[in-house]
């Protein structure tokens, strides 16, 4: 059991260092195409890649349906919220809105289940995690600007994954994890398919792609949204969707010193103190209650 919760522990911290690498590789492939058109593109070279780690065929007419509410719960709408609401709020402010994914999970868990609710140390540790990430987004240069059409997009898709999680938690003994990856994969091409078919900018990429956004494209495909979501699936089989859910508080720690590391930009006391809160509520989120005899 411990080497299983281990296991599950290192995947979804796996999951968020490659995830919050990714927005500094998608700020760079949007210089060349639309939003849409990057989702589009990464979620068919994830398909292809789950057909590759897992191509048995399964196909059952009446179960279908939780495939495609995965795949346009975890892939369409949030990817969709969530760049959208870039477009019309400051990038802080979708950070940590968007961030606050673990809290709406917990308030989910607390309604529907009984099994998986917060004890007080947790809660402790969330909310220490929450303070230490949007120390990190804002690093010393403290911005504050509302915009109601983006802010509140960006907490949909804070509610969307944490819905998407759930969803994943009920199914998840039910279906192999690589199965359930690949399925929605397909569904998140499917239904991005018709917004893309409306979306009339042509995709200047194609006529010219550089070797770098190639493998920029295959990263995000292969690695950030095949790999890491087939192991955020077991993650969540794992250890639970709540101690899953709280190593996302710790994205854009790993985004800050990415940053640092290839961007040069600089990290303040005030960053540095948000890593520490994030993780120690991390650690306080995830520590095992001990058996009382």
């Amino acid at each position: 059991m411990k080497e299983r919760n281990l296991s599950g522990h290192l995947m979804a911290i796996f999951c968020v260092i490659v995830w919050g690498s990714t927005f500094v590789v998608s700020k760079s492939l949007l210089t060349h195409m639309q939003p849409i058109q990057l989702m589009l593109i990464r979620f068919a070279i994830a398909y292809m890649a789950m057909w590759i780690i897992y191509p048995k065929w399964y196909f059952r007419l009446k179960e279908e349906w939780r495939f495609l509410l995965l795949g346009l719960m975890g892939n369409t709408l949030y990817a969709w919220t969530e760049n959208t609401a870039l477009t019309l709020t400051l990038v802080s402010n979708v950070s940590i809105l968007v961030s606050t994914t673990p809290i709406m999970t917990a308030l989910l868990v607390a309604i529907f289940y009984k099994d998986e609710r917060l004890r007080r140390q947790q809660i402790f540790g969330f909310m220490m995690a929450f303070v230490g990430m949007v120390f990190v987004v804002y690093n010393g240069v403290v911005t504050l600007k509302l915009n109601p059409a983006g802010d509140i997009l960006a907490l949909l898709a804070s509610l969307i994954w944490a819905i998407y999680g759930l969803l994943l938690r009920r199914w998840s003994d039910e279906y192999n994890s690589a199965l359930m990856t690949r399925k929605m994969m397909f569904y998140g091409v499917l239904t991005t398919l018709p917004i893309f078919l409306m979306n009339k900018e042509p995709l200047h990429f194609l006529s010219a792609p550089a070797w770098e956004n190639v493998f920029k494209l295959l990263y995000l495909g292969i690695v950030a949204s095949a790999v890491c979501f087939l192991l955020w699936n077991m993650a969540i089989r794992s250890i639970g969707v709540l101690k899953t859910s709280l190593y996302i508080y710790s994205i854009p720690l790993v985004t800050l010193i990415i940053s640092v590391i290839l961007l040069d930009e600089n990290i303040t006391l005030m960053g540095i103190i948000g890593m520490l809160l994030i993780v120690t509520g991390m650690l306080l989120g995830t520590r095992q209650q001990k058996n009382k005899k």
